[in-house]
């Protein structure tokens, strides 16, 4: 499917319109978009945690009561990962690579530590969020579409935008086709992506010049900081900056190479999630009051670098 005329929903309220292009040897035709867009609308989609042994990576996750599926290649990128899917459309990407040419960045990554790599947004035009990040002064590349293979003859293809210098998180677009599974720990989805930067204001006006809801900062007394919410469609970026010195018991939380230091993952039943980590890896989960409730937390170490914080119900 060729892309040659300009969005209608660019010149409209809604700016972001799904760019797809599903046949691999189509050729993707881009015309510039108004130079003034409307206001931007993503969804967190995924994020991508770097881990060294995929195997390894994956019984760590089972151990906590999640269901990892078996993923495949990225042919172009020389990289390989499972995915932890949610039925809120979000999911986590277990990723490593095959090839040490090809995904060069990621080696360099792994060679220093395991944790977060970087997250994905998913928008409704490729195009449209070029010409977002292009108006806010920040470089776009082209979209450039990916290929995701496995033994299914299901073939999975996506646009992806990747800007320059990175936004926090390490932030690319993507429209990707989702993915959902039933997980014995009731995991349903990706609450809000925690990201430590360096200046505050400066991170949030950046989201504000491309078009994102932001909303209200909120004391999260976790990590001793005021954090500020992106809206995210269902889920939440927070942004924040180290005020206060961190308590001892999230001193292992770091921000590894992406800024990202802790993930809320929402529960339908938090004494089911406690009880089947508890069965599998035998530890056992203090439940504390978070900003969204009833919260257990999972460290770093036993995730392969990122914190976990398990929510009840939140909204």
């Amino acid at each position: 499917m060729a892309i040659s005329e300009r969005s209608s929903v660019i010149a409209g309220a809604a700016t972001l319109m799904l760019v797809t292009a599903i046949a691999s040897h189509t050729a993707i035709q881009i015309q510039a978009a108004p130079s003034v867009p409307s206001r931007a609308t993503a969804n967190l989609e995924h994020v991508v945690i770097a881990v060294r042994d995929l195997a390894v990576a994956t019984t760590s996750y089972e151990r906590l009561g999640f269901t990892v599926t078996p993923g495949g290649r990225h042919p172009s990128g020389g990289t390989t990962g499972n995915g932890i899917f949610f039925s809120n459309g979000t999911y986590l990407e277990l990723l490593t690579f095959y090839d040490r040419e090809k995904a060069a960045d990621l080696a360099k990554f792994l060679k220093e530590r395991e944790g977060p790599r970087s997250m994905a947004l998913e928008v409704s035009s490729a195009v449209a969020i070029r010409d977002s990040l292009h108006a806010a002064g920040i470089e776009g590349t082209e979209p450039t579409k990916g290929k995701w293979e496995s033994p299914s003859p299901v073939t999975k293809e996506w646009l992806t935008i990747d800007p320059k210098p990175a936004l926090p998180g390490n932030i690319f677009f993507i429209d990707y086709l989702k993915a959902s599974q039933s997980h014995p720990n009731t995991a349903t989805g990706i609450r809000s992506v925690w990201v430590m930067v360096k200046t505050l204001p400066e991170a949030t006006h950046t989201f504000e010049r491309l078009g994102f809801a932001v909303g209200e900062q909120i004391h999260a007394p976790r990590f001793g900081t005021v954090a500020q919410e992106v809206t995210l469609g269902k889920a939440s970026l927070m942004l924040m900056m180290a005020k206060e010195k961190q308590t001892e018991s999230h001193a292992d939380e770091d921000t590894a190479g992406s800024g990202i230091v802790c993930l809320s993952i929402m529960v339908q039943d938090l004494e089911a999630t406690r009880s089947v980590i508890k069965a599998r890896s035998g530890r056992t989960l203090e439940v504390y009051k978070g900003i969204y409730g009833d919260s257990v937390s999972i460290p770093a170490n036993l995730t392969h670098g990122i914190a976990i914080e398990f929510v009840q119900n939140a909204r």
